[in-house]
């Protein structure tokens, strides 16, 4: 348990308290979270990848195109571009925390109870039970 200052309370496997829902991410609703993460990241890549198709147009007939559209498509091809990229950091840095039973608050804090390093080469936890565990 850890206790948030946020939300004055104290929540069961605590990962974090997330400012975008406004809640803290532990026990109860760390699925939730994950599946949020996950949802993002495949409409952040699909929006990302399907406006190649109206960037090559606004690129390959420039003169057909109007400023305002090319600008439009432009700025939200190069934000959703950054927005998948950090989505898709995110959440391969929580499937590596799911995969080794780690919260965030303990990979930041680095209190891991016992070194691993000859057979995986990095920390792990008490409650990891391994890959097919």
């Amino acid at each position: 348990c850890h206790h948030c200052r946020v939300c004055k309370s104290c929540i069961l496997k605590m990962d974090h308290h997330c400012p975008w829902i406004y809640n803290c991410v532990g026990f109860a609703n760390y699925k939730y979270f994950f599946l949020l993460l996950h949802y993002s990241v495949l409409a952040t890549h699909l929006i990302t990848w399907s406006m190649l198709e109206s960037v090559k147009r606004c690129i390959d007939e420039p003169d057909a195109t109007p400023f305002t559209m090319m600008f439009l498509t432009f700025f939200t091809e190069t934000l959703c571009f950054f927005l998948m990229a950090l989505t898709t950091a995110f959440f391969w840095f929580h499937v590596m925390l799911t995969s080794r039973a780690m919260t965030t608050i303990e990979y930041c804090e680095k209190s891991m109870p016992k070194k691993d390093s000859e057979r995986t080469g990095y920390e792990t936890s008490v409650y990891d039970l391994g890959f097919a565990g």
